[in-house]
């Protein structure tokens, strides 16, 4: 007989501001990376960390570019862009077209692999996810679809959260406006 699950979400839905979903969080513009929103927000317990877990982030909101460049998404594991990383996406090319507060939205599946149950410091995460971005209105092939991840990492499950590192080599700046946290399992 298979188990059966009940989805959890660790933290509640958080926005931007820090508050339940009232206001967009401050704009990013740096062209160095920088964490897409605060890990404070994406927390996961250290006594939730196991074999077999799997956590689903999502997140969305507004970004504008300005001109050709490129744009790298890394996701990690810990609390800042220092931590752990689990595959950087590949340098992708930014739209040549001027896109203002285009929507987007963004999914990242993380699953733990093994832990070293006799000490619980060491635990084996992998995660794969996909960025999406809208184009020029009217303009073929003019969005932002961006896969990442995919890289097998050993972190410290007290490190505690899934951080996403946003890197856009021009001007530009990017707003979150929600992200949801869920325990599949």
């Amino acid at each position: 007989m298979s188990r059966q699950y009940f989805e959890d979400m660790p933290i509640e839905p958080l926005c931007g501001s820090n508050t339940i979903c009232s206001s967009t969080g401050a704009a990013i513009t740096a062209t160095t990376e920088t964490a897409l929103f605060p890990v404070a927000q994406t927390i996961i317990p250290a006594a939730d960390v196991r074999p077999g877990k799997v956590w689903k982030l999502s997140a969305g909101g507004i970004y504008t570019t300005g001109a050709t460049g490129t744009l790298t998404i890394t996701p990690r594991w810990g609390t800042t862009v220092s931590g752990v990383t689990m595959g950087a996406s590949v340098a992708q090319t930014a739209p040549v077209y001027n896109i203002t507060a285009g929507a987007w939205y963004m999914e990242f599946m993380c699953l733990c692999m093994s832990t070293s149950w006799q000490t619980l410091i060491h635990a084996s995460v992998i995660g794969t996810g996909f960025f999406k971005g809208q184009g020029l209105g009217g303009t073929a092939a003019s969005c932002n679809n961006i896969v990442f991840g995919g890289t097998a990492a050993t972190v410290d499950p007290a490190a505690g959260g899934i951080c996403i590192g946003w890197t856009l080599s021009v001007a530009g700046s990017i707003s979150p406006q929600w992200q949801i946290l869920q325990s599949l399992n």
